[in-house]
């Protein structure tokens, strides 16, 4: 052998060892079979490509977020860290709005955390500096409010995380879901969220994996804990509440959602048509009863109208609160009917299920006793009410009319529809969401899906969609501002994830790599242009002058107005 061939025989063994390093863990390809999409995008196996995702978030805040001024996002950060510092006063709660009940609670203990740490100083209203003492002052708010971003970020990598490996579990194919995390780590929602103190990042977190929750435990037929894996989505969906009332309307589409994916057993379980089942259905209802009963407590407190009067709130219905309520536990209770009908679902796995639920809800709401305040129940029980003031405090004409199909109200409507629909050729009118693009692929693939006769899976991507679009135009009442589209845009990601996993000649289409390429790299410029526009912001801290209603303990500003 020359020596021109030795380098070249050596050149290739080198060559080889790259190919096998970089397509490590992937299925191998058959000889004259066309190339799979994933093997080309995903480029890193299961756990490299989480920490990969995970460190780019990281990256991502630091150099974007981390170092905003304390008073960059007045809106909320200012208010959250407030309220943080007097609960480590032992002073009560002043902020309510959505009421935000997780967010200030673990603020408040992160602060302390670092306090026992030694990282941080001032973690209490009365330990801030004066005013006077503009340079101290200022690091105190400055540090607080760090000390929130990054907890901020904690929150949103375990979202993600968890988000994962749901998502695996529910497509059971990694590649599919690495994409699928990556997308939604890097949606225009989350990667503001995360830099933030925003009430929608704990609240549209929990709801999200609430939704996978149940869609793989709707998948499951044959599994005797899908009472329990209902019960943990219940937990999650009241702990939401407890932070974003608006999640409401995602809690009532989720038996919606879950219909679609149910199967007809080939064989019944076993387990929930013997003893055992008809045990465990017993226990689960004691548990439920013991769990109501200290919970059903809150709930009077909350429909109390002198508490609720006191909050500003106005009952919508027949001049009483807790009539709609009602309402939305029976339309739960009817689409679990609803599922056990359609798919045959044992009696006892039914009333452990309803069981379950309820034990979930309770618990959750259980929670708010950790720091008990009437006003941040009042808000949670009455959810549409506390919207309403919202609405109409941002959209003026919402309270004009007579009644709710006046025709000014219809009209309006009609309005945030167009609005919506423009949205979505991001064309017309643009915004810092990329999922935008990520909604033309399901809307795509859906239609192929069709065109294949994939009923079921285009009633799944479906009802996911219709609950993304409907949830996002009563989101219109407010401008559906950037922070709201944590809430539906991890349904848009799980519509695509199933699309993928079901559709598998997409994997190895024509267009199948320029549109992946395509997706990743808007995903990644759209996402940062929000963060990166908030660094060149020329607005001062005089944003923070009007804001005195939220922290009436803070004394002036030297850089505001005196009145």
């Amino acid at each position: 052998m020359d020596q021109g061939s030795y380098f070249k025989s050596k050149i290739e063994s080198f060559r080889s060892i790259l190919v096998s390093a970089g397509h490590a863990m992937k299925p191998p390809m058959q000889p004259g079979a066309p190339a799979n999409v994933l093997d080309r995008l995903v480029l890193f196996d299961w756990g490299k490509g989480l920490v990969v995702i995970t460190a780019a978030m990281i990256v991502s805040f630091l150099l974007c977020g981390f170092w905003y001024p304390y008073w960059r996002i007045a809106d909320m950060d200012f208010w959250i860290v407030y309220n943080g510092f007097l609960l480590n006063d032992g002073l009560p709660q002043e902020y309510f709005d959505h009421p935000g009940y997780l967010n200030i609670v673990l603020l408040s203990g992160w602060l302390r955390l670092l306090h026992a740490a030694g990282v941080l100083d001032v973690i209490s209203l009365s330990a801030i500096p004066p005013v006077s003492d503009a340079v101290n002052f200022a690091k105190a708010w400055t540090y607080a409010t760090q000390a929130g971003r990054v907890l901020s970020l904690a929150l949103a990598i375990a979202f993600v995380i968890a988000f994962a490996y749901l998502l695996r579990r529910l497509v059971r194919d990694w590649r599919i879901a690495t994409l699928g995390v990556f997308l939604l780590a890097f949606s225009g929602g989350l990667e503001m969220e995360m830099r933030i103190i925003r009430t929608e990042l704990i609240a549209g977190g929990l709801i999200a994996l609430a939704f996978l929750i149940v869609i793989v435990a709707a998948r499951s037929e044959r599994s005797p804990w899908r009472p329990i894996l209902i019960g943990v989505a219940s937990l999650l969906a009241m702990l939401a509440m407890l932070n974003k009332v608006q999640v409401i309307f995602l809690i009532c589409a989720l038996p919606l959602v879950a219909l679609p994916f149910g199967s007809r057993p080939d064989r019944p379980s076993g387990f929930w048509n013997g003893w055992r089942g008809w045990l465990a259905a017993a226990l689960l209802c004691l548990l439920a009863v013991l769990a109501a009963m200290p919970a059903t407590a809150l709930i009077k407190e909350g429909w109390d109208p002198t508490i609720a009067a006191s909050f500003g709130l106005r009952p919508l219905i027949g001049g009483r609160f807790g009539v709609y309520q009602f309402a939305i536990g029976g339309w739960i209770v009817l689409g679990m009917l609803a599922y056990a009908f359609l798919w045959r679902v044992a009696v006892a796995e039914l009333l452990a299920t309803v069981a379950a639920t309820v034990y979930g809800a309770a618990l959750g709401l259980l929670v708010l006793y950790v720091q008990h305040n009437p006003h941040d129940v009042a808000v949670v029980m009455n959810p549409l009410e506390q919207m309403y003031v919202f609405a109409v405090g941002s959209t003026p004409e919402l309270a004009q009319g007579n009644g709710l199909l006046s025709g000014q109200h219809i009209q309006l409507v009609l309005s945030y529809i167009v609005d919506l629909a423009a949205r979505r050729t991001f064309v017309l009118h643009s915004s810092p969401r990329p999922t935008i693009f990520l909604e033309w692929f399901v809307i795509a693939a859906t239609i192929f899906a069709w065109r294949r006769g994939e009923r079921k899976l285009v009633l799944q991507a479906g009802a996911l969609m219709l609950t993304v679009w409907g949830v996002d135009l009563i989101g219109m009442a407010r401008d559906l501002k950037l922070e709201y589209f944590i809430l539906t845009d991890p349904l848009v990601v799980i519509a695509a994830a199933l699309l993928m996993m079901k559709l598998v000649q997409l994997h190895t289409h024509a267009w199948a790599y320029p549109v992946g390429a395509a997706l990743i790299v808007a995903h990644v410029a759209v996402s940062q242009a929000e963060p990166v526009k908030h660094v060149f912001k020329k607005e001062g801290p005089e944003v923070y002058c009007g804001l005195y209603h939220h922290a009436k303990r803070v004394e002036q500003f030297s850089f505001c107005r005196k009145s």
